[in-house]
């Protein structure tokens, strides 16, 4: 029994002992799996920090109180976040702070990017300030950013009841819960010169030109900012300029763009721009470019960055000039609708061709205008020669029946390619030539060039599609250049086919001494008056 008494106090012990050293292991283990928790955390909150971050899920914005951090707001998916640069020494550091302002977001669902300002407004001046009562910012009609303070914002643009601003690098709009109040700005754009060079132009004309534009302290726009701009929705500081061409164009001239720190704008729809010699305005629909070349002088860009008309010497007499007009859509104002800039309703054309009747006016036939260039005929005084392009609406219907009601001559530049040529032939008073078979295309990309694709073609291709569109019956006489856009190989490739006149814009008429490949005409618009018509053709 003595024995039995001394095991038992041994056993419990050891039992006591080894109870203990379990605790304590256990302890340790789970020390050990805490400090590897928390490492992890460590390691996963400063992979989270970059100084330029994208939210990847919606995420609570907090502000830092006595008591820890208070939920104030929110940020939506996909927002880009610039983080105040900090020390991230513990896993408790879970909270970053967004730059220059007041507010923290988690660690959690961040993505590390490099990011590129949006720079899209950024030669818009700001005309009102807007003081938000609680901020709420928008991407596209999503509230996507929510502060819960006052902040003051300059208004780059009002488009309908949006005012856009720019914010943290960022552009948003906002809606409502908001004051205006007007900014003193500087004198702004009410006029703008939009520029294209030739195809043939030289690298030192361009550098001329740049370096007049670089010395007068011009900059150049965007296709967005002279949307918007012309549409009136945003306000631009004087001395821009816009730069158009074609794909080609912008990559052999990258070096000079690029010297200079001007863009060149290639994709340009649902903008047209004719060759004229005028700026554009707020809220023109209708718009015109300078087409500047080798012999442009130093003299006349300056008076094309002023909008100063060019001195046109006016001929002699009436017989050594033809005023060429250039119609496009034809559409009855009371049955159908046009939005085109270039449409005409037939009420209107009628009043032009009741004009031309009752002042004595001749309509030309192509032959007689090509033997009255020639110096071959001897026209009447009241001469004009009327041309339209494509064959589109009311080209097959309205002309036609309206030609033969006046008994006028018209000729017609067929895209051969889209149209048969049998819906237009119902009145001998239509002639029809061709305005290509498959060159009407003004986004065309060829490897990795882009544009007009007249432009960009080989002349043994546009020579295969001039032959194409002659075999399909039209006439030999003439051509039209699709878009008014022209170039030596374009032109090599008429002559070489057999085509003696080529028409184009430039708003001015016709002589006996103007190039027969570069014939100009007088656009008419739906908006041309009939005192402009006149004005044209006198």
């Amino acid at each position: 029994m003595k024995r039995k008494k001394v095991i038992v106090p041994i056993v419990l012990f050891f039992m006591m002992v080894f109870c203990f050293a379990g605790i304590a292991i256990r302890h340790q283990i789970e020390l050990k799996e805490k400090q590897k928790e928390q490492e992890k955390i460590l390691s996963e909150i400063k992979n989270s920090f970059s100084e330029e971050v994208r939210t990847s899920s919606k995420k609570k914005i907090y502000q830092k109180k006595q008591n820890g951090y208070q939920e104030v707001g929110f940020v939506e998916t996909g927002i880009f976040l610039p983080l105040e640069k900090t020390k991230i020494n513990t896993f408790e550091d879970i909270y970053f702070k967004i730059k220059d302002l007041n507010y923290y977001i988690d660690y959690k669902n961040l993505e590390k990017i490099s990011h590129i300002e949006d720079t899209s407004l950024r030669n818009f001046i700001a005309t009102k300030k807007l003081t938000t009562e609680k901020t709420e910012l928008y991407k596209e009609d999503s509230l996507v950013l929510s502060l819960p303070e006052s902040l003051v914002f300059d208004v780059l643009l009002t488009v309908n009841e949006d005012y856009y601003v720019s914010f943290l690098g960022e552009i948003y709009s906002i809606k409502g819960h908001f004051t205006l109040e007007d900014k003193e700005t500087t004198t702004l754009l009410q006029k703008l010169s939009v520029f294209q060079f030739t195809e043939d132009i030289s690298k030192e004309k361009i550098e001329e030109v740049m370096e007049i534009l670089k010395e007068k302290g011009y900059t150049s726009l965007t296709k967005t900012e002279f949307s918007n701009w012309v549409n009136g929705i945003g306000s631009l500081s004087e001395k821009k300029i816009f730069f158009i061409g074609n794909e080609s164009q912008k990559e052999k001239w990258k070096d000079l763009l690029d010297k200079y720190a001007f863009s060149m704008e290639t994709n340009l729809e649902p903008y047209y721009f004719h060759e004229g010699d005028q700026q554009i305005k707020i809220g023109d629909s209708t718009h015109y470019h300078y087409l500047i070349s080798n012999t442009t002088t130093k003299e006349r860009i300056e008076e094309m960055l002023s909008g100063v008309p060019k001195k046109v010497e006016q001929p002699k007499t009436n017989e050594e000039s033809v005023a060429v007009l250039n119609y496009h859509f034809f559409y009855d104002a009371n049955t159908e609708a046009c939005t085109e800039s270039i449409c005409i309703s037939t009420e209107n054309f009628r009043k032009q061709l009741s004009y031309l009747k009752d002042n004595g006016y001749k309509t030309l036939t192509m032959q007689e205008f090509y033997d009255w260039k020639m110096g071959n005929l001897v026209i009447p005084e009241k001469s004009v020669l009327l041309t339209v392009d494509d064959g589109a609406m009311g080209t097959d219907t309205h002309l036609p029946a309206i030609l033969e009601e006046y008994q006028m001559h018209a000729s017609l530049f067929l895209i051969t390619g889209w149209w048969d040529i049998s819906k237009y032939q119902k009145t001998p008073y239509l002639e029809i030539y061709s305005h290509g078979d498959e060159l009407h295309h003004n986004n065309y990309c060829k490897e990795s060039n882009c544009g007009y694709k007249p432009l960009l073609l080989s002349k043994e291709e546009i020579v295969a599609d001039l032959n194409l569109s002659l075999s399909k019956g039209v006439g030999k006489l003439a051509f039209c250049y699709p878009f008014y856009q022209t170039s030596k190989t374009l032109e090599s490739a008429i002559k070489e086919v057999g085509i003696p006149l080529a028409f184009a814009g430039g708003n001015k008429k016709a002589t006996k001494s103007v190039s027969n490949y570069y014939i100009p005409r007088y656009v008419i618009y739906k908006k041309t008056s009939l005192n402009q018509f006149i004005n044209m053709i006198s």
